[in-house]
């Protein structure tokens, strides 16, 4: 399912049905699953933009709700719901984050990760009242090919070409979106019904990412480094920007995401999907063949 009108030049050539409309509109919710065994459920808002968390739920938290109720009306009783792993507590790369952690009180302030946490919630409710099986996985920052229209992926924008480059204090679990693909193929073949599963992959700061990118691309750039607090102090003023109606990206609290070691593990599906990641290194070299190709 599509919006209607939306390109989509990654699924040119494939052998698959496509269905318009828009996912916060039931009617079209019932002519997309009608007929399905399953629903793999990825569609998401996830603009920076917004003033309040609320401006995440229409999409986030009310569309998944009807769409539990579509696949109850029309017989569809397996849902693959894909969130995020913000929705779990992150950990230090000696002791990362897993699906025991609580959310973070860090990711309760971000509209984006307490929209999926609401939406695993209605998921998990459904499951446990016997409308739905479902499972859920919890993808890290996805990157690789393919990423026609970037949202992780702007993390290469910040480097690539530059002479100058500037990265945050903190750091990333940096999963290849082909793995989480796999992980995905994983959960609906042994998935446990009513189950969380993190798809994270090489836990790195900033700026040993920014590092391996200069190494696979022989790129001569100046990585600066930017201090905390001064990161926190621009998110503090793009927050004061928002609530006056100015639509800015970083705010306080992305900054101070920005800061920390948001590094996770995915151990449990490694165990229970056969979950498993290759050398970020091939992701980059995948990535920067591809980029060549598209310039």
């Amino acid at each position: 399912m599509i919006r209607t009108g939306a390109p989509v030049p990654a699924l040119e050539g494939l052998d698959i049905e496509i269905v318009e409309g828009q996912i916060t509109r039931e009617q079209d919710l019932v002519k997309t699953v009608q007929g399905c065994d399953l629903v793999i459920h990825v569609a998401a808002d996830t603009s920076q933009k917004h003033r309040s968390p609320r401006d995440y739920y229409p999409v986030n938290v009310e569309a998944t709700e009807n769409l539990i109720g579509v696949m109850n009306s029309t017989g569809c009783k397996k849902m693959i719901y894909i969130s995020t792993a913000n929705t779990m507590g992150y950990g230090s790369r000696e002791n990362p984050g897993d699906e025991s952690r609580p959310m973070s009180a860090l990711f309760r302030k971000s509209g984006y990760a307490l929209s999926k946490n609401a939406a695993e919630e209605c998921v998990l409710q459904a499951v446990g009242d016997g409308r739905i099986e479902a499972v859920i996985v919890n993808p890290g920052f996805m990157i690789g090919p393919m990423d026609f229209n970037p949202h992780s992926g702007r993390i290469f924008g910040m480097i690539l070409n530059k002479r100058f480059a500037v990265y945050p204090p903190g750091g990333k679990t940096f999963v290849d979106v082909r793995d989480v693909a796999q992980g995905v193929i994983g959960a609906i073949e042994t998935g446990k019904n009513g189950e969380r599963y993190l798809l994270t992959g090489t836990n790195l700061s900033y700026r040993e990412f920014f590092e391996l990118v200069l190494q696979e691309t022989g790129q001569k750039t100046f990585l600066i480094p930017v201090p905390g607090a001064v990161l926190k102090a621009v998110g503090l003023a793009g927050s004061v920007l928002n609530r006056f109606g100015l639509r800015i990206e970083l705010n306080l609290t992305n900054a101070r995401i920005l800061c920390i070691e948001n590094f996770y593990s995915g151990k449990k599906a490694g165990e229970e999907l056969s979950f498993r990641i290759r050398n970020l290194r091939e992701t980059l070299s995948d990535y920067r063949i591809w980029n060549q190709h598209i310039i």
